[in-house]
């Protein structure tokens, strides 16, 4: 728990800035919290940095206390911090958008800046004399040239450039493109200076002239003007970025911004420049190879010690060499030593993704119709694995890490690693692709008690995981219904068995042929499937159209046969895409089981569909209540099932009462959860509210004084709140009299805050008479409602509800002279001491001894939009009847105009913990889902609220009677 103390000392630390960090993280300033408060709460967990000069914590430590305790071992300034070692490769730090900015040229003179120009078309010396004109400082020029003639013309135009220091022009072979020659001949001399930039006269023959004036458009960003230029270079100097390069071009086809055919240089090269683990799926890169960069950013490139012979003979290739890997690992070495990029918004042509996925967002579905039913496609192939089935993981292979954790309980340690390395020695053994057999075939022979291992497992495991993404299922029935023929084609170790069960089990069925690469030997990522499928069909490569997830083997290498490709982003990589989640959706290799779920369920509930009409970056999930009711309210419905189950458990809880009325969906989330497990509780839905509590337990003026303190009132007249409160009502008589007694004006409006009653006092003791009388008569029929449903018989139940002050049980604890436990989402400083004064558990799961203030946890601060979501189709329990039973307030229309919104809400919540529970209960046994996630999610979803969901919150209308307010949107 964060207290005044923790907060105090991350103020008086001198690398904490408060108001960089209100700056710099602009939802905290939305949310109205103490930065300071901010950090500690969730801040250094997201990765977040307290200040421009401190790295983030390599350990994302959930504990005030933890952190504190860092924070003390801090160095001083001018020492290196021991927390953020640049060869920690996991702590990776997302790209940004670099806001609009420029600075005064003088503010960047004394800094050592060198520009590497490589000009193989030596043509275009004039046209960057012109850009480079522009740098605002004195700074040294390296260029690099094909032939001596072009030497001797680059030099002559390059010496006419205003502040060029040094100019010096070398003959370079034409081998490497624009990498090699400025890391092999020039990087011994860039390696001394602070800041650099690398440009090249691209003259991209790309894609049939789709990218002319891509260098153009790279030139004008790097190049703008001189503030501009400024602006980039004091940026790299003083802050956390260590390179700035310009938004991937708008013609350029998204997929470039993944590996493509450079995985394995990638992976051959790693250690040499310092990264131990690389990025998948997309990842941030200057696309072009042209930027700004911190020298130190990119040392370990510079430092690698390449060679000419590293780099291949120039043979006109496209992708697939040392240079097309070393322009993405530009990207990748500054995120390995925490540098983050600044990625300059394309202002002509904006896209709210730096990777331009808006391709695949935007595409309309009659495109991909249409290239299915055209009369000259013969065949249209499928993918199988996250195209035609997803998987709810972060990481698609994430059954191998369940299959470790299971070993691991066997003393079988290191599973993983040996699955892998064996999947490939079965493969180099057999000369061709290898299926599941022979993986564990191999593993037998290992050194260890694998010999025992069988493949069934894993089998079991990945059919269990799967689920249908039914808007590509919906091509694969158009092809059927247009008379193509339907292949599905896949890189699978799985047998042909268990791949079309899994199909069938998901209603999956039409195709007509099946290309599996355990079985044929051969597979897409090499080319040689497709070469077997177009020659097996009889049909000519542009006959085929390919429908698949895979960057690479997918749509590249197909595309480079002449086969036509649909590709389909994976559900994962548009998340991770996503302005609002990007941040908080962690890495996939060392995810743990509970983030793998519940980000992966997330992906695959709201990014799984091909077609997005209604798509808006501004919203988190997607538009529509269910999606909302899926992402935020389940985790956190399921969070608080656990802990409550967890919590009877440990005090020996047999019983929990869920109270009206945000209690009857929570006690249906917790029924779903618990449903077969050993150690059920018992639940019951309880009819109560303040009102029907609180009036039975009045016994003298001073029970009356508490009530009326206990909540603000908003305005409304004194009858409504004598009626609200204590279920009285004045005759004209007794108002007469109040009135001639000057004690208060039956209609005139009543305001109270923050405790304050003193000026209605003498009212309330003037009428305690009449309150005392009705109290008398609800409380007979009030202990006959909790007497029949069992409250009072012992000291094991607890109650349940979203919280506060804990106000209904520390009344039924009065009323029923007997200990009532209380389980809450949130507790406030009131409901918190109820514990320790009453000797009975009152907690809080997400937030414990609240106060409303801006340091307050968000869901406590925004407690509002969390009843919103929880409300329920009934109205306020007022007081209950002298058969025991509960009486309503007449039904109001806001409670059926809110109602379809709030059940596709709750029933996007009730799906998300069926699937969880599935997944627990299928595959790993227990799952916990963080509730520190939980709030992370809702944190993000109200400080940056959209219009649609705003408009879709205010349709939900709750009712405030108790604090004079009515109706609330």
């Amino acid at each position: 728990m964060i207290d005044n103390l923790h907060i105090s000392i991350l103020r008086e630390w001198e690398y904490f800035d408060a108001d960089w960090y209100l700056q710099e993280y602009p939802d905290v300033r939305i949310l109205n919290m103490d930065p300071a408060y901010h950090y500690l709460w969730i801040g250094a967990r997201m990765g977040r940095k307290p200040s421009a000069l401190f790295d983030n914590f390599i350990n994302r430590y959930h504990k005030a206390d933890d952190l504190i305790r860092e924070i003390k071992k801090a160095p001083s300034p001018g020492r290196q911090s021991p927390y953020a070692s640049h060869d920690d490769p996991l702590r990776k730090q997302p790209a940004e958008f670099i806001e609009p900015g420029s600075v005064e040229p003088a503010a960047v003179e004394g800094l050592r800046v060198a520009v590497h120009a490589h000009l193989y078309y030596a043509d275009l010396a004039e046209e960057f004399a012109r850009y480079l004109c522009r740098i605002p400082c004195t700074f040294d020029l390296y260029a690099s040239t094909a032939t001596e003639e072009a030497r001797r013309n680059v030099a002559a135009t390059f010496s006419t450039i205003s502040n060029v220091n040094n100019v010096d022009v070398r003959v370079v072979p034409n081998i490497g493109r624009d990498i090699a020659p400025l890391f092999v001949e020039f990087g011994d001399d860039i390696i001394k200076y602070d800041i650099i930039s690398h440009i090249h006269t691209k003259k991209s023959f790309y894609n049939n002239g789709s990218t002319d004036g891509w260098r153009e458009y790279i030139l004008e960003s790097l190049f703008e003007n001189e503030e501009k230029i400024a602006f980039f270079i004091q940026n790299l100097n003083r802050s956390r970025y260590g390179i700035i390069y310009p938004q991937s071009f708008h013609n350029l086809p998204y997929m470039a911004a993944t590996w493509l055919a450079n995985g394995g240089l990638a992976r051959k090269w790693a250690p040499q420049f310092g990264v131990n683990a690389l990025p998948d799926g997309y990842f941030d890169f200057p696309i072009g190879s042209m930027f700004w960069a911190k020298t130190d950013a990119i040392r370990p490139l510079l430092d690698a010690g390449l060679q000419w012979s590293d780099f291949p003979p120039e043979q006109g290739q496209t992708d697939g060499t040392l240079a097309h890997c070393i322009e993405r690992m530009l990207g990748v070495v500054p995120t390995s030593r925490h540098f983050q990029h600044g990625v300059i918004r394309d202002i002509q042509t904006p896209s709210w993704s730096r990777w331009r996925l808006n391709q695949f967002i935007d595409r309309p579905l009659e495109h991909i119709h249409a290239a299915i039913t055209d009369k000259n496609t013969k065949i249209v192939a499928f993918d199988i694995f996250d195209t035609l089935l997803t998987r709810p993981f972060l990481d698609a292979d994430y059954v191998k890490h369940i299959l470790h954790s299971e070993h691991e309980k066997k003393d079988i340690g290191g599973f993983r690693d040996l699955r892998m390395r064996s999947e490939g020695e079965a493969r180099e053994a057999k000369g061709s692709d290898v299926d599941i057999h022979d993986i564990y075939r191999q593993l037998s022979t290992a050194e260890s008690a694998t010999q025992y291992l069988t493949p069934d497992r894993e089998i079991a495991l990945e059919m269990q995981s799967v689920r249908t993404r039914s808007e590509v299922v919906a091509l694969l029935n158009l092809a059927v219904q247009s008379g193509k023929k339907v292949v599905l084609a896949s890189d699978m170790f799985l047998p042909r068995s268990a791949i079309e069960a899994m199909l069938a089990r998901c209603g999956i069925a039409g195709w007509d042929r099946f290309y599996l690469s355990s079985e044929v030997g051969l597979r897409k990522d090499s080319g040689k499937l497709y070469e077997h499928i177009l020659a097996m069909e009889g049909v000519k490569p542009h006959q085929m159209v390919m429908i698949g997830d895979n960057e690479r083997s997918d749509f590249q290498i197909p595309a480079n046969m002449g086969i036509r490709t649909i590709h389909l982003l994976k559900p994962v990589n548009i998340m991770r895409a996503i302005p609002r989640l990007t941040d908080l959706v962690p890495a996939a290799e060392d995810a743990p089981a509970a983030d793998q779920f519940l980000f992966g369920a997330i992906a695959s509930e709201n990014f799984g569909a091909i077609s997005y009409p209604d798509f808006s970056p501004d919203d988190m999930f997607g538009p529509s209540p269910r999606a909302i009711g899926y992402s935020l309210l389940g985790p956190i419905a399921a969070a608080f099932s656990q802990w409550l189950l967890d919590e009877a458990q440990k005090h020996g809880l047999d019983q929990l009462y869920f109270l009206a009325r945000e209690g009857k969906f929570l006690k249906a989330a917790f029924d779903v959860w618990q449903d077969g497990r050993a150690e059920a509780v018992r639940s019951d839905y309880l009819l109560i509210s303040r009102r029907a509590v609180t009036v039975p337990c009045i016994r003298s003026v001073e029970d009356i004084f508490d009530i009326a303190a206990s909540n603000d009132f908003h305005g409304a007249s004194m009858a409504m709140f004598l009626n609200e409160r204590f279920g009285t009502v004045l005759d004209d008589v007794l108002w007469t009299e109040c009135a001639r007694a000057k004690l208060w004006p039956r209609h005139a409006p009543l305001m109270i805050s923050n405790g304050d009653i003193d000026h209605i006092r003498p009212f309330l003791r003037f009428i305690a008479p009449h309150i005392i009388r009705q109290a008398d008569i609800e409380r007979e029929s009030a202990l006959a409602y909790y007497h029949a449903q069992g409250l009072g018989t012992g000291e094991s139940a607890a109650v349940v509800d979203v919280g506060y002050g804990a106000t209904i049980q520390r009344h039924l604890i009065r009323l029923l002279d007997q200990k009532i436990h209380g389980l809450y989402m949130i507790t406030d400083k009131k409901g918190d001491a109820l514990g320790a004064a009453a000797n009975v558990i009152a907690s809080g799961c997400f937030v414990q001894g609240a106060e409303r203030n801006p340091s307050a946890s968000p869901l406590f601060v925004h407690s509002f939009l969390l009843e919103k979501m929880l409300s329920a189709d009934d109205e306020q329990v007022i007081r209950y009847n002298l058969s025991g039973q509960a009486e309503f307030r007449e039904r109001g229309d806001y409670i059926d105009s809110s109602q379809k919104v709030r059940h596709e809400l709750q029933q996007g919540a009730m799906d998300f913990l069926k699937d969880a529970v599935r997944f627990r209960d299928e595959m790993i046994e227990e799952l916990i889902i963080d509730t520190e996630k939980c709030e992370a999610l809702f944190s993000r979803f109200v400080s940056d609220i959209s219009d649609a969901e705003n408009r879709l919150f205010s349709s939900l209308a709750l009712d405030d009677y108790y604090c004079g307010r009515g109706i609330v949107e």
